[in-house]
């Protein structure tokens, strides 16, 4: 495993060694790459993966205020930089919404999607709501531990980061990109998810067209809860 920055916005490091099918995973709201430390060692059997801490999140910087929208064409930068074939883009929570509008505003840059208990459709619910329920989800039973550097990542002081975050995400509303994705899509969903309930990924997969939808007997983190299941589901879609 390696680990670089060739920007001054995006921390990211590697795993596995096949090339010709590059994976790109990006974190949900609160976390960092190390979200996905549990599911790496299956991926990276088949699959060069690349895993990044979004600006202002992890090791990577950000100058000025936080903005939904500014996620993905900065992704699409990073990844024009580093002149991958087209990538399969996985995203948790927040993640799958940059993802989503990432593979709508450059779609020559990604070749499918991998949607984990997505956000990105209307919430319908305030910051206070939101709080609740992520402390709620957090404290689920069987939802899966935070690896002890994920831990280290999301009890940094950033406030400022997270206040923004969580007022961006209040308000995000993604159906019109959704509407137009064509690519080969998996959702995967928690069955117990008490952040983003279940129903959300039901309205989800009818809002992509030709999309597969598949719950798992979790909450809303899946890759920490059940890493191997999550894994098996991943590379089964990316054989096909």
């Amino acid at each position: 495993m390696s680990s670089t920055s060739i920007s001054k916005n995006i921390y990211y490091f590697t795993a596995g060694t096949n090339t010709d099918r590059p994976l790109v995973l990006v974190h949900g709201y609160g976390a960092s790459c190390y979200t996905w430390q549990r599911i790496l060692p299956y991926l990276a059997q088949h699959h060069q993966v690349f895993v990044v801490d979004l600006p202002g999140y992890g090791r990577s910087m950000l100058k000025g205020e936080w903005r939904l929208r500014e996620m993905g064409p900065q992704l699409a930068v990073w990844l024009r930089q580093m002149q991958l074939p087209p990538v399969t883009i996985i995203g948790h929570s927040m993640g799958g919404a940059i993802a989503v509008h990432l593979a709508t505003n450059a779609p020559e840059l990604v070749k499918r999607l991998v949607l984990i208990s997505t956000a990105g459709l209307p919430l319908q619910t305030n910051l206070l709501q939101l709080a609740f329920r992520s402390i709620c989800s957090i404290l689920q039973p069987g939802n899966g531990r935070y690896p002890l550097k994920l831990l280290r990542d999301a009890l940094q002081p950033r406030l400022r980061i997270l206040w923004q975050t969580a007022q961006e995400m209040a308000h995000s509303d993604f159906r019109t990109e959704l509407a137009t994705i064509t690519i080969p899509t998996l959702i995967v969903w928690g069955e117990y998810d008490v952040l983003l309930p279940v129903s959300l990924g039901l309205t989800l997969s009818t809002t992509i067209p030709q999309a597969t939808f598949i719950t798992l007997p979790c909450g809303h983190r899946p890759m920490l809860a059940l890493p191997a299941e999550l894994s098996t589901l991943i590379l089964q879609f990316l054989r096909e």
